[in-house]
């Protein structure tokens, strides 16, 4: 293995080695390696940091011999396949070995993101995630306005306050707002029962009682003494038509039964209150990722 030593970054840069701890730039390093910028203000053109080596995911998965806690910077996912070490490997960013596989430093692609939803006990936008409250998309900052408008918000986006969610069906749009959290049953939804009971009671004229006619009329009798001139069947004889009377009421007949028909209701007492069809339940707020 060739090594090039550069002797000028002795001169270029101040390294102290005390108590085993490297400085570079610095006389009093405050840690194992402390690295301070050559000019940390001002509109200095030369650029200041540490430059991670940068290879494309087939070199990564190629190497060989890897010290645990090495760190890269994956500048080309395309190339070589996500198998073996570079399992994780996906997308362009910083990696770290595990003694393994290399696993993502920073995640620096959250583009899938856009359009997923959560729930969270936090109450305003943070990272990319918008509340979902109805507000109109005018009020986004312009890369904002044009994902949520690819998603099909053209207006608002929509609230999701006091609803859960559901998959759409295929007549349905995304986003599209409906149902009731209360809700009443009709006749229709009463099962198909007949209800019986036994009852019993008393009239209120019960017994013998008599029968009156109506009004400016009289019962005829016939055969009969009574208030006939003591004469008894009268002067007709004891014919059919002998001894002739009348009577405004019939005699006290026994008890006996009468029909009738009408209708009953019955209030059931009810106040026709809807009914609420949740469950138990935890309030959240749902949050959209539109991103930063």
């Amino acid at each position: 293995m060739k090594k090039i030593y550069v002797s000028s970054i002795i001169f270029l840069s101040i390294v102290n080695i005390a108590y085993g701890q490297v400085g570079f730039n610095i006389s009093a390093p405050q840690s194992t390696l402390d690295i301070k910028a050559i000019n940390p203000t001002g509109a200095f053109t030369n650029a200041d940091g540490i430059l991670v080596p940068r290879v494309d995911r087939q070199r990564a998965q190629n190497m060989a011999s890897i010290e645990t806690s090495t760190i890269i910077y994956v500048n080309n996912a395309a190339t070589g396949s996500q198998t073996g070490k570079a399992q994780n490997i996906d997308n362009t960013g910083f990696y770290y070995y595990n003694g393994s596989i290399w696993e993502k430093l920073f995640f620096t692609d959250k583009s899938s993101l856009v359009g997923n939803v959560k729930y969270s006990i936090k109450t305003t936008d943070h990272d990319g995630w918008y509340l979902l409250d109805g507000r109109a998309v005018s009020t986004f900052p312009a890369t904002v306005q044009a994902k949520a408008q690819a998603l099909g918000f053209t207006t608002n986006i929509p609230n999701a306050s006091d609803k859960v969610l559901k998959s759409k069906n295929t007549a349905e749009s995304l986003g599209t707002i409906g149902g009731s959290n209360l809700f009443a049953i009709s006749q229709s939804n009463l099962p198909n029962i007949t209800l019986t009971s036994n009852t019993s009671g008393t009239t209120t004229a019960s017994g013998a009682h008599a029968h009156g006619t109506a009004v400016g009329s009289a019962y005829l009798l016939s055969g009969t003494s009574y208030s006939n001139n003591g004469q008894g069947y009268g002067n007709a004889g004891s014919g059919a038509w002998g001894g002739v009377n009348w009577r405004a009421n019939t005699a006290a007949a026994g008890a006996h039964a009468h029909t009738f028909s009408g209708v009953a209701s019955t209030p059931l007492g009810g106040g026709g209150q809807s009914i609420d069809n949740r469950a138990p339940y935890l309030s959240v707020n749902t949050f959209i990722y539109l991103g930063e």
